[in-house]
């Protein structure tokens, strides 16, 4: 398959949204292009460490390694300033793709602009800025906010016989996932009356301060029926604060996560009860893909940001077919 084609290939499916793996829709690697071989791709994550971009950047490096072009990790450790100054010495560098993990909506913002005005190709993965970019890889955040709160109403609200309060712990309020999640779940709500959210306060993606809201949440309302937690690893800790107070089999604890195996083990616990998993592991493959295309000059026909949405997975305490539903790193 030449370069021809796979251009081709990539404009037809940006132009039905991408909502299959990119990676099963070109059945020939990017190596048809020799051209490919020396390139330099740099990927700036909010931290690495984390089964989510440990998962991505192994995907990533596998396809660096067998194509010939440089792959480079700059981690953030979590320290946004930091992220900040490593995605400007990033750009310093002129790499022929920048891969970037935004951990609000604006905060490089100005930076993917700049990085797009001097040639170099972004993708941003999973968290979207609200500046556009070349290409998206990642969930359907509006898709899940919105089955989390139907699912929510379903179990909590009228005729369940529970007291429909639900309490909601965003990563960051300005991520992306809870910005547009919390929009899609609060539109659910505001057609169910019973349903009450009683905290909406984030953790800045750390488990014990998650654990510390959920304590504090559940003494002032010990009747809370529902925990939406933004992701998986934070809410573990939402969960453990259920579990403390021996509630765990009438507070039910929803998460989002990458799907790998600690959360099947956290949903066979009960720690978790429901999580709806965006397969890190797959959207890695999905990103390494983009990037071989990337790097051959593939882009929307109309200009427009391609995107590819990650297949979604419901993994719930009780299915025995959980456990074949996640991943090992």
């Amino acid at each position: 398959m030449g370069n021809k084609l796979i251009r081709a290939g990539i404009g037809m499916l940006a132009g039905i949204g991408l909502s299959l793996s990119l990676a099963a829709s070109v059945s020939t690697p990017a190596a048809a292009d020799p051209n490919i071989k020396g390139k330099k791709v740099i990927f700036v994550p909010i931290s690495m460490g984390i089964s989510l971009t440990e998962a991505w950047a192994k995907r990533m490096r596998e396809h660096a390694a067998i194509y010939g072009y440089s792959f480079d990790v700059r981690d953030a450790a979590f320290n946004t300033g930091a992220m900040s100054e490593l995605l400007a010495k990033a750009i310093s560098e002129k790499p022929d793709v920048l891969v970037v993990h935004n951990p609000t909506v604006q905060l490089l913002a100005r930076q993917i602009k700049q990085a797009e005005a001097e040639g170099i190709k972004v993708l941003q993965i999973n968290l979207q800025s609200n500046q556009p970019s070349s290409a998206f890889v990642g969930a359907n955040w509006e898709r899940i906010g919105r089955e989390i709160g139907e699912d929510i109403v379903k179990e909590c609200g009228a005729g369940s016989g529970k007291s429909g309060k639900v309490a909601i712990i965003p990563g960051q309020l300005t991520a992306a996932d809870s910005v547009i999640m919390n929009e899609a779940a609060f539109k659910v709500f505001e057609s169910h009356p019973e349903i009450k959210v009683v905290s909406n306060q984030a953790s800045d993606w750390e488990p014990e301060k998650a654990r510390q809201i959920t304590a504090t949440v559940l003494q002032q309302n010990p009747d809370l029926c529902a925990i939406f937690g933004h992701w998986d690893v934070h809410t573990m800790g939402a969960g453990a604060a259920v579990k403390d107070a021996g509630l765990q089999d009438k507070v039910l604890v929803y998460a989002t996560g990458g799907g790998d195996d600690v959360t099947c083990k956290a949903v066979e616990d009960k720690v978790l009860h429901r999580v709806w998993s965006y397969d890190a592991d797959g959207q890695g493959r999905d990103a390494a893909t983009m990037i071989d295309l990337l790097l051959q000059g593939a882009a929307a026909a109309d200009g427009s940001m391609m995107s590819i949405e990650s297949p979604m997975k419901i993994i719930k305490a009780g299915d025995p077919n959980a456990a074949s539903l996640c991943w090992k790193l």
